[in-house]
């Protein structure tokens, strides 16, 4: 035993018989999604990629989506979906739940961002606070990078040092220093037990690496 995991011996796998099952099943998606096709088509002359997000961007294009409700979505062809990923598990009741749809409607007859102090956050900070406890504080953030940025800055700022450590093949949002290693190639990552730090893209400076630490997934020892 190694951590929680069993170690056994490798299966083969035959990649011919892989690509085959990939050529048919991105047959079978090509026939059912034209209009995600041809949408995608569309948005590549004004978006990067076509989409608005990178991790969206697969091949050989994405579903792009009409509808959606409770644990169900619809893309531009009719195809029905059930929804396992629901935003990041951000829309915990599912999509288009009516009492928040009626709470939203209402709000929206008052506007709809202020850029100035509401209740509102007072009374969700509060309910956090009430939920999960030890808790005292809530600082909102509008993404999962803005987020793990001022949390970096601020655990910086407490401890006087500069070094993190984060695992490796992980995501935490695409500020620099935790672009390191989310998705490395075999050539460059390292040794399985000591992994490099590889920067994620071009474009991120060539000292961040040096302040941020990866350590292999699932290993406490080495961590």
């Amino acid at each position: 035993m190694k951590g929680a995991f069993m170690l056994r011996e490798p299966i083969t796998i035959n990649p011919k018989i892989v690509e085959e099952i990939v050529v048919r099943e991105e047959a079978e998606f090509r026939k059912r999604t034209p209009r995600s096709h041809e949408i995608h088509e569309r948005a590549k002359t004004s978006l990067p990629m076509g989409v608005s997000s990178s991790f969206q961007a697969v091949p050989p294009y994405p579903l792009f989506i009409s509808r959606a409700e409770g644990s169900h979505i619809w893309d531009y062809d009719g195809n029905e979906y059930t929804d396992f990923h629901l935003a990041f598990g951000s829309l915990l009741v599912g999509h288009s739940h009516p009492v928040l749809v009626e709470a939203l409607r209402e709000q929206l007859g008052n506007g709809s961002l202020y850029s100035l102090p509401c209740p509102e956050t007072v009374f969700l900070a509060e309910e956090m606070a009430r939920r999960f406890a030890p808790i005292e504080q809530v600082r909102f953030c509008n993404s999962g990078t803005e987020a793990t940025m001022d949390a970096l800055r601020l655990a910086r700022a407490h401890v006087g040092r500069d070094k993190i450590v984060k695992i490796e093949g992980s995501y935490h949002g695409h500020h620099d220093t935790v672009m390191m290693s989310t998705k490395p190639s075999v050539d460059a990552a390292g040794p399985a037990d000591r992994p490099n730090s590889v920067p994620a893209s071009k474009g991120i400076p060539s000292n961040v690496k040096n302040n941020t630490i990866v350590a292999p997934y699932n290993d406490a020892e080495a961590l």
